[in-house]
This record gives structure tokens, sequence and C-alpha cells, in this order.
């Protein structure tokens, strides 16, 4: 017996296997096999047939009939393979069977031979069944006590594992089918066509088909590139791939690696010195981890689900229906490059994992709050980032497409909603918490519809611009009432918000479910100035070398320009010196701006906000049934002060691949003055103006319908298609009470008057009294008479004689 050394290397001798040794009933077998391969051949030769022609004339027949189906080798399943923006960055992979199609040239001509060696090394000399080889092979297994040659050749092979031959069925009828549809192949395929097919076809375990895929799992090389050890590994593994597998069995692999080295040396394909210089090298595998199913990341599934579903319809060219996209993915050998920008993704894991911005006091709470951020390309809608909480592998929550609670963060929406009907940023709302008194707002149980301030305070009558600075919720409570809810609801759905919404009042603050992705989405809109582009995963698609799919933005103007360039305006206040300035103190050279968000009772809290080239949502909160954030912190918590730092954090990083942008300034127009006007002149007059007008009746002096009073006022200037407020006479003069002037100076008599709405006429008269000079003595109408406002109220003023004395006493 030839010896063998301790690294599996044989010395010179006969080839020897590990096989099992030869057995009586083994050998039977053998004996059977032979005779059964001897008996087929017999019959097709010279089947028991009235004559040898009529017998030819019948074995053709019924071959034709056998094979009469036959058309082509059906595609083999192939992975497909999902790349970062960059196209190099590989993400994910789907696949039935895990293959990488290569085309034969691409194969080394070595790991050819080492394959034929071992397979069938007589495959470009015979035609689809080698008869020759099959009764060598009976000869030389009863020689060796062992199976050690097969009889089937490549071509067969391919039949059995393409064309849905059952392998278990060993009766005369599967193998005369095989053997005909083996005959029709090689009628229609080149040799080397039949050769690609079966090495992108043969399973080399550890879930790996085809030569391709396996010379990349096991040595991280190319199949061009396979050396002779590769080769004759790999192809040594085709018989039987999980009892030769190299990374559990190394022994086994190494012993049936040799064999077939030492049958391409006794073919005359390498020399003896290569053969031993092979033979004497290590098993050479890579860091080979078993292939086990992995969990892609949450973009890579969201992405998934995008295609199979199509909610757009963009993806007809994988398939018309649902099954059809998913078995284009799974076997369709497809190229994905997304949008996903790795570094960026890199970014916002790092910004949801650092230490919170606010120290927990009660660290040991379980579960913990969770994170969300999602980017958006502002030109395109190309999501750059999909970070579904801190931990998605391990996790699997779906928080970035789940819905939560935006509360304040919504409020831009309900700003848009206000200026496309017409109200400006100088309009004025009571900012008092409390009952909001409508009917349409009352709660679900018909209770009113109660409106806290997340200060806990009132406020007075603010600005809408004030009120978006400091997120007062009273004030757009009261706002949504003014601009429509059913046009809140509906302009939020054209910016990009695909949830079904509720047409209620609580849209104002936020108390609806809305997720992150769509978060974002909707302030691209604002942030593009006013075009919204659908969010979008996919770049291109690739097929065989062949683009398929080739994504263009889908965008479409969903807000006036204006309207939104004042949105803009107006957040960027936020972080300047509203309720995320905090946050943002020593900001780099982008200009940014955005909206705070907090929901109920702590359970989330946001920031959603952007610069010229990158919209950013993130959410904090927790999976699951949320709790309020209290609990794990220990006191009151707030986007600006949770939320807000991890968007800075994040997007220090990102923003250093742009340069800064300033936004767009806001469109104003100058007021004119329109006081004086009867109220059609006012209109046109504000209408060439691009001003709108709203009329309130007042009792006045004046004529009525003339105009005698307007809010914004004259030389001020607001928002083009915003409503100036125009107070017009009714025609009947309101009438007031009188104030008491007397005893005043005159100066104070007259302020006091001028404000009541009276005229004031001073007369004087002189008096010796030193006490009644330089004050009124005297009014008419009398205090607390009624009078029409605007009429003359004269006061008497008291004066001293012309050149008289001041002292002395007596006298009027």
């Amino acid at each position: 017996m030839a010896n063998r050394t301790g690294t599996g290397r044989r010395t010179a001798g006969p080839p020897i296997t590990d096989r099992a040794a030869f057995k009586p009933v083994a050998a039977l077998l053998l004996v059977v096999v032979v005779l059964a391969s001897s008996g087929l051949l017999a019959l097709l030769l010279a089947p028991p047939f009235a004559g040898a022609a009529f017998g030819v004339r019948e074995l053709d027949r019924r071959l034709e009939e056998a094979g009469a189906d036959f058309t082509k080798i059906p595609a083999l399943p192939q992975r497909s393979t999902v790349y970062a923006n960059d196209g190099r960055t590989v993400l994910g992979r789907f696949y039935l069977d895990n293959r990488e199609i290569v085309p034969l040239e691409r194969v080394s001509p070595i790991a050819r031979r080492a394959v034929l060696a071992i397979e069938d090394h007589s495959f470009y000399d015979h035609g689809a069944v080698n008869w020759a080889g099959l009764a060598r092979a009976g000869i030389e297994n009863l020689k060796a006590g062992a199976i050690v040659q097969g009889g089937s050749t490549i071509t067969q092979q391919l039949v059995k594992n393409t064309l849905g031959l059952d392998p278990t069925d060993q009766s005369f009828e599967r193998k005369f089918q095989e053997l005909a549809l083996a005959l029709r192949v090689e009628e229609r395929y080149s040799k080397d066509e039949i050769l690609e097919l079966y090495l992108n076809q043969v399973y080399l375990g550890n879930g790996v088909y085809g030569i391709g895929t396996a010379a990349r799992f096991y040595f991280r090389t190319s199949p061009a590139d396979l050396t002779l050890p590769q080769a004759a590994l790999l192809a040594g593994m085709i018989r039987a791939p999980e009892y030769y597998d190299p990374v559990d069995r190394p022994d086994k692999a190494l012993l049936r690696r040799n064999d077939v080295l030492n049958r391409m040396m006794a073919l005359g394909w390498i020399s003896e010195a290569r053969a031993e210089r092979a033979k004497a090298a290590e098993l050479g595998l890579a860091n080979v981890r078993k292939l086990t199913p992995k969990l892609p990341p949450f973009f890579v599934t969201y992405m998934r689900d995008q295609i199979i579903a199509d909610p757009n319809g963009w993806y007809g060219a994988l398939g018309e229906t649902a099954d059809e996209r998913r078995r284009a993915l799974s076997e369709g050998g497809l190229e994905i490059v997304t949008t996903l920008d790795p570094e960026w993704q890199e970014a916002a894991e790092e910004a949801a994992n650092r230490p919170w911005a606010r120290a927990p006091l009660n660290p040991g709470y379980r579960p913990r709050p969770d994170v969300a951020i999602v980017s958006i390309d502002n030109r395109t809608g190309a999501i750059r980032t999909l970070l579904s909480g801190r931990n998605y592998a391990r996790d699997e929550k779906a928080l970035a497409t789940t819905g939560h609670q935006p509360g304040s963060a919504f409020k831009a929406f309900v700003l848009a909603a206000a200026l496309e009907a017409g109200i400006s940023p100088a309009a004025r709302y009571s900012g008092a918490q409390g009952v909001i008194a409508a009917d349409r707002c009352r709660n679900a149980d018909g209770t009113p519809w109660s409106v806290a301030n997340a200060e806990g305070s009132s406020r007075g009558l603010i600005t809408l611009a004030e009120a978006t600075e400091d997120s007062v919720n009273a004030a757009f409570a009261r706002l949504i009432l003014d601009a429509g809810v059913e046009r809140t609801k509906e302009i939020a759905q054209r910016m990009g918000i695909v949830t079904d919404l509720p047409a209620v009042c609580s849209l104002a603050t936020g108390s609806v479910d809305v997720t992150p992705l769509e978060m974002a989405s909707g302030y691209q809109t604002i942030a593009n100035v006013g075009v919204h582009c659908r969010p979008y995963t996919i770049e291109t698609i690739r097929q065989q070398g062949r683009v398929i799919y080739q994504h263009e933005p889908s965008c479409y103007p969903a807000l006036q320009a204006a309207d939104a360039k004042e949105i803009i305006h107006l957040l960027r206040a936020v972080v300047t010196s509203g309720t995320a300035a905090s946050a943002f103190s020593g900001w780099g050279p982008w200009p940014i701006a955005g909206k705070t968000g907090t929901a109920d009772l702590n359970r989330h809290v946001w920031f959603v906000g952007f610069s010229r080239q990158v919209t950013t949502s993130v959410w904090v909160g927790s999976p699951g049934r949320p709790y309020p954030l209290t609990n794990y912190w220990g006191y009151g918590v707030f986007g600006g002060s949770i939320a807000a730092p991890i968007w800075r954090a994040y997007m220090a990083v990102v923003m250093q691949d742009f340069r800064p942008l300033d936004f767009p300034p806001p469109v104003r127009v100058r007021v004119p003055s329109v006081v004086g006007l009867t109220v059609p002149e006012a209109r046109r007059v504000l209408s060439e103006a691009r001003l709108g007008a709203r009329v309130r009746i007042v009792d006045a002096v004046a004529p009525e319908g003339v105009v005698v009073a307007q809010t914004p006022g004259a030389g001020s200037s607001t928002l083009p298609g915003s409503q100036v407020l125009l107070e017009v006479s009714s025609g009947v003069p309101p009438v007031a009470a009188v104030p008491d002037v007397v005893g005043l100076e005159p100066d104070r008599a007259r302020s006091v008057l001028e404000r009541a709405g009276f005229a004031v006429d001073v007369v004087e008269q002189v008096f010796s009294n030193p006490a009644k000079h330089g004050v009124v003595v005297a009014q008419d109408p009398p205090a607390r008479t009624e009078a029409v406002e605007g009429s003359t109220v004269t006061i008497t003023v008291g004066v001293p004689p012309s050149g008289g004395d001041d002292g002395g006493g007596g006298g009027p």
C-alpha cells in the first residue's frame, strides 16, 4: 500500500481513496449495475423486434417520443445582489439558490480540466452517453471494490439536475427518458455551452451553487483566478459536497482533492511534479463562515417589500404580479444599485447609539427608548439613510415605517394649509390653553376638546410666526379652524404623508400616527421649495449586464413656492431662537430649519429638519406599546432636548459632503393703504398688490361701506396671497359714554377722550382763583353722557387774568 504523510499528501503509487472498503454486498450491487447497464445497451442496440431495421426505427421513435417535450435547459436560479449607492458595497442578497452565473471563458482552464478529469474526461469526444466509459466504470468499480468512477456523462448529469427528473427513480423508463433528453440537449447545445451550464449548476456545499460562487465563498477569488489546488478541491466536491465539505471535514476534502490531482496526472494533463506540489499545498480556505439565513439591513427589507408590492407601479420590468416580482428577486440574477449611502447609514448608527444628551435617572428601565432616522435627498426623493432602531438585527423592529404621533412636528403641515388659505404669518391667535369652543372639535365621547401648551402656561394674542417659534399648541388649535381641517389633511397627503389621516382637529397638535419616513418625505417638500419628490430606494437594476430599470425622479408641485419659502423662514426661527435653539448653539455654517415635536405624554419626541440638500427626521420613543419617556429619564424630555441633539450629531457628519447654501428668501409684497375707500375699491387695490381681503363690519361715523381701518397696516409687508382685514363702516355711529376729565390737565384730558373715540375742542376761561389755573374746570357733554363716537367734547380750561396777579383769593 502507498504511504501517506501527516499532511494528507500521498507518496507515489496508485491512487487510493478513503471510501468504504470492498464488501461482498457491494460487489453484488456492482454486478447488478453492470448487468443493468449491459441490458440497457443490448435493448437499445438489438431490441427484440421482428427485424434489425425495424428495431432501429422503433428505437428512434421511442427516443423521439421520450424527448418530444424538450425545448431548452431552463434558466438556472441565480442570486440577486443589492448594492449601496456606490455600486460596490454589498447590502444583501436574495436567492433561491446562492448562485452567481459566470460564462465559461471566465472559468480558469485548469478548473475546467479538473472537473472534466474527475467527472467526464472524454466529454468532448463522446456523445450524450459514453458507452465505453460506462462499461469501463463498471469494471474499475469492481476492481476497486467501491464506486470510484461514475458512468453518467456531464450531459446526463445536467439533464438529471435541471429537467425535473426524479433522482430517486431508478426505473428503466426514467433512465430511458434521461437518455432521450441528453440526446436532445446535445443536438441543441454545443459542448462548451453544456459545460458552462454544468459548471454553473453544480452544488458545492454550504448553500453554494456554481463554480463562480464557490470560488468566492471558499477562496475569496474569482473563478478565472482559481489555482490548481483550489480547482481540484472544488472539482472533487461535486460528487458528494457534504461528505467532502472542506469546512467541516477538511481531512476528507484533502484526500478527495488529491484524488483529482492524481487523476489529472494519470491523464497526462499535469506533470507529476506539478501534481506533487499541488498535493503538498494546504487547503488554503478563506475565513469561511457557514451560510446561514442572515437578517438583511432594514433598508434591504423595505426595498424588497416595495418591489413586491410596487405601490407606485415602478417595477413592472420585474413582473406584472407580486409573485413574479418576488421570483425575479430570488432567481433572476439581478444587480440592484440602491440609494442608500453607507457612510451616512454608519453615521446614523453612531448618532443613535451615542450617550443621550440628557442623562437618564432610571437607566435600568426596560425597554430602553429607541431611535429611527430617515434622510432624503431634497432634489430627487432618494432615501439615503433608513435606520430602524439602534440594533435592528437584534430587535427586528420596523420603527422607521411604523406610525408614531408626531406632536408639534406636524405643525408644518398646518402652516402650509393656513398659508394656502391666505392667512398671514402676522395673523394673531390666542395662545390661551383650555377648551376650544368648536362643535366639530369635540372628543369622540362628546366632551369638549381641551388643549394644553407644552410649557403648561397660557399665552395672550400672538402672531402665527411667534406661535411657530415657541410651538404654542393653543394657537395652532385655533388656527386649524381657520385653515380648515380637511384642507390640512389634504395638503399633508399632497406633501408626502401617505397614511390615511383622519380629518380631526387634533391634527393641529399631531395626535395622529405618522411614520418617520413620511415625516421626512413631507418636510422634503418644504425644503425643495414646494416640489414633492416621491421617496425611492432603487437607482438601477441590471440583469445579465443589461439595464432593465432606471429610476427617474417622480416629482410634482405640492405647495406654492411662496408658501414653502415662508414656512422655511418660520422654521428657521425654531433652530435659532425657538424650541430647538439650545441644541444648535454653535452649529456649523450650513443654514438649517426644522421643527421639534413631543406627543402623547412624552411617549414620542421628534426633530424633523433640513438643509437645502438633505431632509432628516429623527424619532425617539419606546418600541411596542409606548410608555412615557419620563419613566426612563425621570423628568420631562422634549424633541429639542433628545431628538434634536441626535439630529445634530448625525447631520454634522452628513453635511461635510455639502457646501453651505442659503435658503431662498421669503417673498414679500407691500400692503397699500385702502382706508377711506369703499369695499369694491379696496378689493381692487389689494388684488393688484396680490393680496386678498376679509371684511369686518363695525359701527363708525364714516358712510356705510367705507373702510375705516386695516390690518396689516399700510406700508407693512406680508406674503403674496395673504388677506388684509378690512374694518368697514356700517354707517351707524357708535355710541360711548363720555369719560370724566374735569380736574385733569389739558393734555391728559385730551388723551383720555381721544382714546375713548372722541374729538376734543379746548376753550379757555379766566379765573382769579389759582386752583383753577391749568386744569379742566368743565366739559360738554358732561361725564357719563352717551355720545356718538367721533363727536366733539368741549373742555374748559382755567387760565389767570391777563396781566393780573396770581396771588390773593376770592372771586371766580
